[in-house]
C-alpha cells in the first residue's frame, strides 16, 4: 500500500532500539519475514528493507535461507577513552538542557503515568542491565530507561524531536560507584511502588528530583559528546525524517485544498505558477506537477495552456471530493501528534517567552487577534497568530527550533479534507475568547496565568480537534495504520 512507504524509518527505529536497549541481547533470532510482516502490519517489501537496514548498521547478521541474528553486544563498548569525543559548547549545552526541562519533562511525567502493572516489565529489565562497575554500559542503558517514557507517550513526533536533542550520543563521566548503586536502587525502589500503585504526580516530582540530585548536579558529573554533537553545533535537520517524496506532493495539493476549503482561493482563480509553487512549498517542479495532476483527476483544478492553473468553477465537485484517508495518514498522524505535543508542553513555553517579551510585542499580539477574528475554521486563526507568538519569544535556540516544527506541523489543519467546517460556531467562539483572555492577563503582567490559560487553550482545541477527526473518521483510519504502542512494546 501507499502509505508503507512512510514506515521503513518507523520499524527500523524501533527494532534497533530493541537491540541498543538489550531487550534483543545479541544471539537473539528475529523473528521470520512473515511474523514481522504480521507484527507489524506492512508487506514483505517493506520487512526486507528494515533487515537490510539493521544489517548495513551493523546490529544484525543475515544469511541465506536463514533467520536473520542479534550481533551486536552493548558490553563490547569500550569504556572511557573515546579519543573522538569532545566537551560540549557550555552554552549550547545550557541551551539544550533548558530546551529539554521543557520538552522532556512533561512527557516522562505523562508516560509514567500511563503505564500500567505489565508495562514496568520493559523499564525493569533495562533497570536490571545497568552494571555499575561499566560506567559506560551503565549511563547508556539509563538514557534508554527514560526514552521509554517518552515513547510510552506514544508521539513519534515527539520521540524524533527528543532523539534530535543529542543525548542518546552523549556520554557522562563520573568515578563514584556508590553514586550508581544508589541511582540503580532509586529506580528499582520507584518501579516496585509503581506496580503496586500508580505514582501521583507528587510521587513522580519527587522521584524526579531525587534522581537530578544523584546525576547532573553533582560537581564531578561531566559529559563528552561527538563532534558534530548538537550539544556542540546546536540543534540541526529536526524534519529531514518526515520528508518523503510522496509526502512532499501529498502536502502540496492538501495544502491548495486546503486553502480553497476556507476560501482563500475561490471558483476560477488562478493558482501559483509551478515555478512560484516550488518555492512556496520547498519542493521540485516534479513534485509541483504530481500534485497539479491529483487535483485535475479529482476535477479541482484545470490547466490551460499559456494561460494558468485555475480552480474549478464547479461548487458541486469542489464540495464532493473524496480523499482515501490512507493517502494522509501521514500528515493527520503528525497532526495528532503535534497537538499532543503542544497540549503537554506550552505552558513552560509560554512561561519562558513571556518572561522576555517587550510591551510592544504584547500589544502586537492583540491587534493580530483583533484582526484573526474576522476569519473562520475550525480551531480558529487565533490559536496559529498565539503559537507564532510564542515561537518568536521563546528564548532558548533549541526550544524555538522545535517550536517551529510544531508551527509547521499546526499548520496541516487546514490540508485536512473537511475538517475546516461552518459547524460548531459556540466552540470557534470560545477558542476565540481564550487566546484573547490569555493576551490580556500577559498584558497586566501575569506571566503566569498567561501560561496556564494559553496551554488551557491548546489542550481545549486538541480535544476539539480529535472529536471532529473522530467523527470524520480519520481517528480510526490513522490508529488502523500506526499503532503506537510498536514504539515501546
Amino acid at each position: 500500500m501507499k502509505y508503507e512507504i512512510f514506515q521503513y524509518d518507523r520499524i527500523y527505529e524501533i527494532i534497533k532500539h530493541k537491540i541498543e536497549s538489550g531487550l534483543m541481547p545479541k544471539g537473539t533470532v528475529l523473528p521470520s519475514y512473515t511474523d514481522l510482516c504480521k507484527e507489524y502490519k506492512v508487506s514483505n517489501k517493506t520487512i526486507r528493507r528494515v533487515v537490510t537496514m539493521l544489517s548495513d548498521a551493523g546490529l544484525i547478521e543475515t544469511k541465506e535461507r536463514q533467520l536473520s541474528v542479534v550481533i551486536f553486544n552493548q558490553t563490547d563498548l569500550k569504556s572511557d577513552s573515546s579519543d573522538n569525543l569532545k566537551k560540549p559548547d557550555v552554552s549550547v549545552m545550557t541551551d539544550i538542557l533548558k530546551t529539554a526541562e521543557i520538552l522532556c519533562y512533561p512527557f516522562i511525567c505523562h508516560g509514567i503515568s500511563l503505564c500500567s502493572k505489565s508495562d514496568w516489565d520493559i523499564p525493569e529489565k533495562i533497570v536490571q542491565q545497568l552494571n555499575p562497575k561499566l560506567p559506560k554500559n551503565f549511563w547508556q542503558n539509563s538514557k534508554l530507561f527514560w526514552r521509554f517514557f517518552i515513547a510510552r507517550c506514544e508521539n513519534e513526533l515527539s520521540l524524533h524531536t527528543v532523539d534530535a536533542l543529542g543525548f542518546l550520543e552523549l556520554e557522562y563521566r563520573e568515578n563514584n560507584f556508590d553514586s550508581r548503586i544508589t541511582y540503580k536502587q532509586t529506580l528499582i525502589d520507584f518501579i516496585q511502588k509503581s506496580r503496586t500503585a500508580a505514582p501521583t504526580s507528587s510521587v513522580i516530582k519527587d522521584f524526579l528530583t531525587d534522581i537530578h540530585s544523584i546525576t547532573i548536579s553533582r560537581d564531578d558529573f561531566q559529559c563528552y559528546v561527538p563532534a558534530d554533537s548538537p550539544f556542540r553545533v546546536g540543534v540541526q535537520g529536526l524534519d529531514q525524517w518526515m520528508k518523503t517524496a510522496a509526502e512532499r506532493y501529498s502536502s502540496v495539493y492538501l495544502d491548495i485544498l486546503g486553502l480553497i476549503s476556507i476560501g482563500y482561493y475561490q471558483p476560477g482563480d488562478r493558482l501559483p505558477s509551478h515555478a512560484q509553487m516550488q518555492k512556496q512549498y520547498g519542493v521540485s517542479v516534479n513534485t509541483t506537477t504530481q500534485a497539479i495532476q491529483c487535483l485535475q483527476k479529482w476535477g479541482v483544478v484545470k490547466s490551460i495552456r499559456g494561460k494558468g492553473i485555475f480552480v474549478s468553477k464547479d461548487i458541486q465537485a469542489l464540495k464532493d471530493i473524496q480523499v482515501d484517508p490512507r493517502l494522509i495518514a501521514s500528515h493527520i498522524r503528525r497532526y495528532f501528534d503535534c497537538l499532543d505535543l503542544l497540549s503537554l508542553t506550552a505552558e513552560g513555553a509560554a512561561y519562558h517567552a513571556a518572561e522576555h517579551v517587550s510591551y510592544e510585542k504584547i500589544r502586537l499580539l492583540i491587534q493580530r487577534l483583533a484582526e484573526a477574528k474576522k476569519y473562520g475554521s475550525l480551531y480558529q486563526p487565533a490559536p496559529v497568530v498565539l503559537l507564532e507568538f510564542l515561537t518568536e519569544n521563546i528564548p532558548y535556540v533549541a526550544l524555538q527550533a522545535i517550536y517551529t516544527i510544531i508551527l509547521k506541523n499546526y499548520r496541516i489543519g487546514r490540508k485536512i479534507p473537511k475538517l475546516i467546517n461552518s459547524t460548531n460556531t459556540s466552540g470557534k467562539h470560545k477558542i476565540y475568547r481564550k487566546c484573547v483572555e490569555a493576551a490580556n492577563v500577559l498584558m497586566n503582567g501575569d506571566q503566569n496565568a498567561f501560561a496556564r490559560q494559553a496551554a488551557e487553550m491548546f489542550r481545549y482545541t486538541h480535544e476539539l480537534i480529535i472529536e471532529e477527526c473522530k467523527r470524520l473518521g480519520y481517528w480510526k483510519t490513522v490508529k488502523d495504520i500506526y499503532d503506537g504502542s510498536q514504539l515501546w512494546k
